[in-house]
């Protein structure tokens, strides 16, 4: 299959555009025909290397993802090939227990084809495009885990937001305001805001 790839962390010359095997399907895993992949910040990182972080290579860049599912493994229910789909790239790894992410320490979406676990699927809708579903998981996945699952904000508090204009700082602004949040945002200049 043709993907976007690294074969060594490096700056942006290290990117390859070629051939690439295609991804086999393990039990309880899911083959996805890409549609959408957005670009995010988090490529970058991938590509060029950051300290503690293992990178499986060739690396494969692409977190946000959204496309047709292609292929089910052994197992895998609820799921059928031509289901339209997104991709939640953040997961537990049920062998090692550590946490895992699509376009870094697992390879990612900036390819034909790429796999992920059944539960990282989550439906999209007719009206929705694969470019504006693929948009979602990496700024909305982590605004989410922020306020949620780490800052556990309820209906009614007050927070602030630093650097709202950005892509996780507008999530954190929407997520906010509609967990009933009362929102104070900001940003770096006029031209920001």
């Amino acid at each position: 299959m043709k993907a976007v790839y690294f074969e060594a962390h490096g700056p942006l010359d290290a990117l390859t555009y070629g051939e690439i095997a295609d991804p086999a399907v393990p039990a309880g895993w899911v083959k996805v025909k890409v549609g959408a992949c957005a670009l995010n910040y988090l490529d970058v990182f991938s590509r060029r290397g950051m300290p503690g972080i293992k990178v499986e290579l060739p690396g494969i860049t692409g977190g946000d993802c959204a496309g047709m599912v292609a292929e089910t493994g052994d197992g895998v229910t609820g799921w059928a090939p031509g289901d339209r789909v997104l991709i939640n790239p953040a997961f537990v790894d049920d062998r090692s227990g550590h946490f895992e992410m699509m376009g870094e320490t697992r390879r990612g979406a900036m390819a034909e084809y790429c796999i992920c676990r059944a539960d990282q699927l989550i439906p999209v809708p007719d009206h929705v495009s694969d470019e504006a579903a693929a948009a979602l998981p990496v700024a909305y996945g982590t605004a989410y885990r922020m306020l949620f699952t780490r800052g556990g904000l309820k209906a009614g508090e007050t927070i602030l937001i630093l650097g709202a204009s950005g892509g996780v700082g507008t999530a954190c602004l929407l997520l906010a305001k509609m967990a009933g949040a009362h929102v104070v945002a900001a940003a770096g200049s006029p031209d920001k805001c």
